[in-house]
């Protein structure tokens, strides 16, 4: 299928509109994707195979990537790297859409560098929704006023030894447990091997009603910046975040209509200390 390039007729081209570059996709799922965003106001650029990747986001610049693998998934780990190295920001926001059975192995990779994923009947019904969490700030993020009440720091595995009752976490992170009435938040912090960047893992827990479903809460890191990445949680209430070390940051968790729980992690000096010592090593 040779590459083209599909947009949306001049009058609609703005700096305001967002861009999207679809990898891969049949040409019935990639008019069907280009119809859809373009309703919203956004632009598709297309490409055929996952080496075209490198050279269109280095001719153009995109809000987001959409991998259509088929049945294989021959050459993703280096797509994945190629938008990392060229484009960091653009990494986080990669859609993984899959047909079929997917591989073991496409898994392994959606898991670790952390991608959202689609199965392609999901395309037309979640895309929008998917796109929408990674790069336009979520309607739940304007929400005025929000009752927005701060948790109180339990345990910091580098001050004090392992809680009764509190989960032993063999790593080399560090792991905090915070609490609001009820509510107990989780929260490991570590230096990603071999990276500048930081992973927190986290989970939110009912005291009084272990089993009660946690799922889809909006997840929101922040810091003087602004928003530093977004996510929901699992059915088990986990979450997990990838970001780059910033100063003050904040974890909010939203717990209903208008009720936010926030969860500050100011004690992250020991985490640029880290990443200074990789830097002057090498490791």
């Amino acid at each position: 299928m040779p590459n083209k390039i599909l947009r949306l007729p001049p009058e609609r081209q703005t700096g305001s509109r967002k861009r999207v570059l679809v990898v891969g996709a049949e040409p019935f799922m990639q008019e069907s994707i280009t119809t859809l965003l373009s309703t919203m106001g956004w632009m598709c650029s297309a490409v055929s195979r996952l080496e075209d990747v490198l050279p269109a986001i280095e001719q153009a610049s995109f809000d987001a990537v959409l991998l259509h693998l088929g049945q294989s998934g021959a050459g993703l780990e280096r797509a994945i790297l190629g938008i990392r190295e060229s484009a960091p920001t653009l990494s986080e926001r990669i859609v993984v859409i899959s047909s079929g059975v997917v591989d073991s192995e496409i898994l392994e990779l959606i898991e670790r560098y952390d991608l959202s994923h689609l199965p392609q009947e999901k395309v037309l019904s979640r895309l929008w929704s998917t796109l929408e969490d990674l790069v336009v700030s979520p309607t739940w993020c304007k929400v005025a006023p929000r009752n927005i009440q701060v948790a109180r720091l339990l345990f910091d595995s580098f001050l004090t030894p392992s809680l009764a009752g509190v989960r032993s976490l063999h790593t080399s992170g560090r792991h905090f447990t915070y609490e609001h009435n009820n509510t107990t938040i989780d929260v490991l912090v570590d230096v990603q091997p071999g990276s500048d960047r930081i992973s927190l893992m986290g989970q939110v827990l009912d005291a009084t009603k272990p089993q009660a479903k946690k799922e889809n809460l909006a997840v929101v890191l922040t810091a003087q910046s602004g928003t530093l990445a977004r996510t929901t949680t699992n059915r088990l209430g986990e979450f997990n975040l990838r970001f780059q070390f910033a100063e003050n940051v904040s974890l909010e968790i939203r717990m209903g209509e208008r009720s936010w729980i926030s969860v500050p992690l100011t004690h992250m000096d020991w985490a640029k200390e880290r990443i200074k010592q990789r830097r002057a090593t090498g490791t």
